[in-house]
Protein backbone atom coordinates (compact mmCIF):
# COMPACT_ATOMS: atom_id res chain seq x y z
CA UNK A 1 0.00 0.00 0.00
CA UNK A 2 1.41 3.42 -0.97
CA UNK A 3 1.43 6.47 1.27
CA UNK A 4 -1.70 7.94 -0.34
CA UNK A 5 -3.70 4.79 0.29
CA UNK A 6 -2.45 4.57 3.85
CA UNK A 7 -3.46 8.18 4.41
CA UNK A 8 -7.01 7.51 3.24
CA UNK A 9 -7.26 4.47 5.53
CA UNK A 10 -6.09 6.48 8.54
CA UNK A 11 -8.45 9.33 7.70
CA UNK A 12 -11.38 6.93 7.42
CA UNK A 13 -10.46 5.32 10.76
CA UNK A 14 -10.30 8.72 12.46
CA UNK A 15 -13.68 9.61 10.95
CA UNK A 16 -15.37 6.45 12.27
CA UNK A 17 -13.80 6.63 15.74
CA UNK A 18 -14.64 10.31 16.09
CA UNK A 19 -18.22 9.76 14.95
CA UNK A 20 -18.78 6.92 17.44
CA UNK A 21 -17.26 8.92 20.28
CA UNK A 22 -19.22 12.11 19.65
CA UNK A 23 -22.50 10.35 18.93
CA UNK A 24 -22.34 8.39 22.16
CA UNK A 25 -21.18 11.19 24.42
CA UNK A 26 -23.79 12.85 26.65
CA UNK A 27 -23.67 16.61 26.59
CA UNK A 28 -24.57 19.07 29.30
CA UNK A 29 -24.81 21.83 26.71
CA UNK A 30 -26.06 21.70 23.12
CA UNK A 31 -23.47 21.88 20.36
CA UNK A 32 -22.82 25.33 18.94
CA UNK A 33 -22.65 25.72 15.17
CA UNK A 34 -22.22 28.71 12.94
CA UNK A 35 -25.53 30.20 11.89
CA UNK A 36 -26.93 29.19 8.50
CA UNK A 37 -29.57 31.78 7.66
CA UNK A 38 -31.63 29.38 5.53
CA UNK A 39 -32.08 26.87 8.37
CA UNK A 40 -32.57 29.66 10.91
CA UNK A 41 -35.60 30.94 8.97
CA UNK A 42 -36.96 27.46 8.20
CA UNK A 43 -39.33 27.20 11.23
CA UNK A 44 -40.96 30.49 10.19
CA UNK A 45 -41.33 29.18 6.64
CA UNK A 46 -43.04 25.99 7.80
CA UNK A 47 -45.28 27.83 10.28
CA UNK A 48 -46.37 30.23 7.56
CA UNK A 49 -47.51 27.34 5.38
CA UNK A 50 -49.46 25.75 8.25
CA UNK A 51 -51.11 28.98 9.36
CA UNK A 52 -52.25 29.98 5.89
CA UNK A 53 -53.84 26.56 5.29
CA UNK A 54 -51.77 25.94 2.16
CA UNK A 55 -49.32 23.19 1.30
CA UNK A 56 -45.58 23.13 1.89
CA UNK A 57 -43.69 21.93 -1.17
CA UNK A 58 -40.53 19.90 -0.58
CA UNK A 59 -38.53 18.90 -3.65
CA UNK A 60 -35.73 16.33 -3.72
CA UNK A 61 -34.44 17.58 -7.05
CA UNK A 62 -34.01 15.78 -10.35
CA UNK A 63 -31.23 13.42 -9.20
CA UNK A 64 -31.58 9.67 -8.74
CA UNK A 65 -30.93 7.18 -5.96
CA UNK A 66 -28.10 4.74 -6.69
CA UNK A 67 -25.83 7.08 -8.61
CA UNK A 68 -23.65 10.07 -7.90
CA UNK A 69 -26.73 12.01 -6.77
CA UNK A 70 -27.54 9.64 -3.89
CA UNK A 71 -26.03 11.78 -1.13
CA UNK A 72 -27.97 14.85 -2.26
CA UNK A 73 -31.25 12.93 -2.39
CA UNK A 74 -30.66 11.49 1.09
CA UNK A 75 -29.98 15.01 2.39
CA UNK A 76 -33.35 16.05 1.04
CA UNK A 77 -35.04 13.05 2.66
CA UNK A 78 -33.48 13.96 6.01
CA UNK A 79 -34.90 17.47 5.82
CA UNK A 80 -38.25 16.01 4.72
CA UNK A 81 -38.39 13.83 7.83
CA UNK A 82 -37.65 16.77 10.13
CA UNK A 83 -39.91 19.33 8.46
CA UNK A 84 -42.93 17.14 7.69
CA UNK A 85 -43.34 16.34 11.40
CA UNK A 86 -44.65 19.90 11.80
CA UNK A 87 -46.24 20.38 8.38
CA UNK A 88 -48.45 17.28 8.65
CA UNK A 89 -50.56 18.90 11.39
CA UNK A 90 -52.02 21.17 8.71
CA UNK A 91 -55.25 20.41 6.89
CA UNK A 92 -53.19 20.47 3.70
CA UNK A 93 -50.28 18.02 4.09
CA UNK A 94 -46.94 18.71 2.39
CA UNK A 95 -46.35 17.69 -1.21
CA UNK A 96 -43.03 16.08 -2.18
CA UNK A 97 -41.69 16.02 -5.74
CA UNK A 98 -38.77 14.29 -7.39
CA UNK A 99 -37.68 13.06 -10.82
CA UNK A 100 -36.72 9.57 -9.65
CA UNK A 101 -39.09 6.70 -8.87
CA UNK A 102 -36.92 5.24 -6.10
CA UNK A 103 -36.63 8.62 -4.39
CA UNK A 104 -40.42 9.00 -4.58
CA UNK A 105 -40.91 5.62 -2.87
CA UNK A 106 -38.46 6.59 -0.13
CA UNK A 107 -40.27 9.91 0.33
CA UNK A 108 -43.57 8.05 0.67
CA UNK A 109 -42.01 5.83 3.33
CA UNK A 110 -40.67 8.86 5.23
CA UNK A 111 -44.10 10.51 5.22
CA UNK A 112 -45.73 7.27 6.35
CA UNK A 113 -43.32 6.98 9.27
CA UNK A 114 -44.03 10.58 10.28
CA UNK A 115 -47.80 9.99 10.27
CA UNK A 116 -47.30 6.76 12.22
CA UNK A 117 -45.28 8.54 14.92
CA UNK A 118 -48.07 11.10 15.23
CA UNK A 119 -50.82 8.43 15.38
CA UNK A 120 -52.42 9.96 12.30
CA UNK A 121 -51.83 7.23 9.72
CA UNK A 122 -55.42 7.58 8.48
CA UNK A 123 -54.45 11.01 7.08
CA UNK A 124 -51.49 9.64 5.12
CA UNK A 125 -51.82 9.99 1.35
CA UNK A 126 -49.18 8.17 -0.77
CA UNK A 127 -49.88 10.58 -3.63
CA UNK A 128 -48.34 13.38 -1.57
CA UNK A 129 -44.92 12.15 -2.77
CA UNK A 130 -44.77 11.86 -6.54
CA UNK A 131 -42.60 11.92 -9.65
CA UNK A 132 -43.12 15.31 -11.27
CA UNK A 133 -41.06 14.64 -14.40
CA UNK A 134 -38.52 12.12 -15.61
CA UNK A 135 -36.15 14.60 -17.25
CA UNK A 136 -34.65 17.76 -15.76
CA UNK A 137 -36.57 20.00 -18.19
CA UNK A 138 -39.94 18.31 -17.68
CA UNK A 139 -39.30 18.26 -13.92
CA UNK A 140 -38.67 22.02 -13.80
CA UNK A 141 -41.66 22.77 -16.02
CA UNK A 142 -43.96 20.62 -13.87
CA UNK A 143 -42.85 22.35 -10.68
CA UNK A 144 -43.47 25.80 -12.13
CA UNK A 145 -47.14 24.96 -12.79
CA UNK A 146 -47.67 22.82 -9.68
CA UNK A 147 -47.18 25.81 -7.37
CA UNK A 148 -50.52 27.22 -8.49
CA UNK A 149 -52.36 23.92 -8.96
CA UNK A 150 -51.51 22.58 -5.48
CA UNK A 151 -51.96 25.91 -3.64
CA UNK A 152 -48.36 25.87 -2.43
CA UNK A 153 -47.35 28.33 0.29
CA UNK A 154 -43.55 27.89 0.34
CA UNK A 155 -40.95 25.68 -1.33
CA UNK A 156 -37.94 23.79 0.03
CA UNK A 157 -35.62 22.43 -2.65
CA UNK A 158 -32.72 20.27 -1.45
CA UNK A 159 -31.14 17.79 -3.82
CA UNK A 160 -29.29 17.38 -7.06
CA UNK A 161 -30.76 19.88 -9.48
CA UNK A 162 -29.46 21.80 -12.46
CA UNK A 163 -30.43 25.01 -14.17
CA UNK A 164 -34.08 23.89 -14.27
CA UNK A 165 -34.25 25.11 -10.66
CA UNK A 166 -34.58 28.63 -12.07
CA UNK A 167 -38.02 27.70 -13.40
CA UNK A 168 -39.13 26.87 -9.87
CA UNK A 169 -37.65 29.96 -8.22
CA UNK A 170 -39.07 32.23 -10.93
CA UNK A 171 -42.54 30.72 -10.47
CA UNK A 172 -42.21 31.20 -6.72
CA UNK A 173 -41.24 34.83 -7.18
CA UNK A 174 -44.29 35.48 -9.38
CA UNK A 175 -46.52 33.85 -6.75
CA UNK A 176 -44.83 35.75 -3.90
CA UNK A 177 -43.65 32.53 -2.24
CA UNK A 178 -40.59 31.93 -0.05
CA UNK A 179 -38.04 29.56 -1.56
CA UNK A 180 -35.27 27.76 0.34
CA UNK A 181 -33.00 25.97 -2.11
CA UNK A 182 -29.70 24.11 -2.22
CA UNK A 183 -27.96 22.02 -4.86
CA UNK A 184 -24.76 19.99 -5.15
CA UNK A 185 -23.93 21.66 -8.48
CA UNK A 186 -21.68 24.75 -8.13
CA UNK A 187 -23.17 26.47 -11.20
CA UNK A 188 -26.70 25.94 -9.88
CA UNK A 189 -25.63 27.24 -6.47
CA UNK A 190 -24.63 30.51 -8.13
CA UNK A 191 -28.05 30.75 -9.80
CA UNK A 192 -29.90 29.94 -6.58
CA UNK A 193 -27.83 32.50 -4.67
CA UNK A 194 -29.35 35.15 -6.90
CA UNK A 195 -32.83 33.68 -7.39
CA UNK A 196 -33.77 31.92 -4.10
CA UNK A 197 -34.87 33.75 -0.95
CA UNK A 198 -32.77 31.47 1.28
CA UNK A 199 -29.97 29.75 -0.67
CA UNK A 200 -27.78 26.99 0.74
CA UNK A 201 -24.13 27.32 -0.30
CA UNK A 202 -21.57 24.53 -0.56
CA UNK A 203 -22.03 21.63 1.82
CA UNK A 204 -24.65 23.51 3.89
CA UNK A 205 -27.37 21.41 2.25
CA UNK A 206 -25.96 18.30 3.96
CA UNK A 207 -26.19 19.88 7.44
CA UNK A 208 -29.98 19.93 7.66
CA UNK A 209 -30.26 16.98 10.05
CA UNK A 210 -27.88 18.57 12.54
CA UNK A 211 -29.38 22.04 12.38
CA UNK A 212 -33.09 21.14 12.32
CA UNK A 213 -33.53 17.98 14.36
CA UNK A 214 -30.35 18.16 16.47
CA UNK A 215 -30.20 14.37 16.47
CA UNK A 216 -26.97 13.08 18.12
CA UNK A 217 -25.82 11.20 15.02
CA UNK A 218 -26.23 14.26 12.77
CA UNK A 219 -24.59 16.59 15.27
CA UNK A 220 -21.65 14.20 15.67
CA UNK A 221 -21.32 13.98 11.89
CA UNK A 222 -20.93 17.75 11.59
CA UNK A 223 -18.38 17.87 14.39
CA UNK A 224 -16.33 15.05 12.87
CA UNK A 225 -16.35 16.86 9.53
CA UNK A 226 -14.90 19.94 11.22
CA UNK A 227 -12.17 17.83 12.84
CA UNK A 228 -11.31 16.17 9.52
CA UNK A 229 -11.15 19.55 7.78
CA UNK A 230 -8.69 20.76 10.42
CA UNK A 231 -6.57 17.63 10.04
CA UNK A 232 -6.49 17.97 6.26
CA UNK A 233 -5.51 21.62 6.54
CA UNK A 234 -2.70 20.83 9.01
CA UNK A 235 -1.49 18.01 6.76
CA UNK A 236 -1.32 20.35 3.77
CA UNK A 237 0.57 22.97 5.77
CA UNK A 238 2.99 20.33 7.08
CA UNK A 239 3.57 19.09 3.55
CA UNK A 240 4.31 22.61 2.32
CA UNK A 241 6.82 23.18 5.15
CA UNK A 242 8.55 19.84 4.58
CA UNK A 243 8.67 20.46 0.85
CA UNK A 244 10.14 23.93 1.39
CA UNK A 245 12.83 22.55 3.70
CA UNK A 246 13.70 19.88 1.15
CA UNK A 247 12.76 17.00 3.41
CA UNK A 248 10.12 15.72 0.96
CA UNK A 249 11.21 14.93 -2.59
Amino acid sequence: MNLLGLGFVLLFAILIIGFMFLAGRKRSRPAVFREIEAFHSLPQTVSQAVETGRRLHISLGSGSIGGTDTASALAGLTVLDQVSAVATVSDRPPVVTTADGVAALLAQDVLKQVYTRQNALNHYDPASARVAGLSPLSFGAALSTMIKDESVADTILIGSVGQEAVLLTEAGTRANLTTLAGSDDPATQALLFAAADHPLIGEDMFAGGGYIGRLPAHVASLQVQDVVRALIGLTILAGVVLKTLGILP
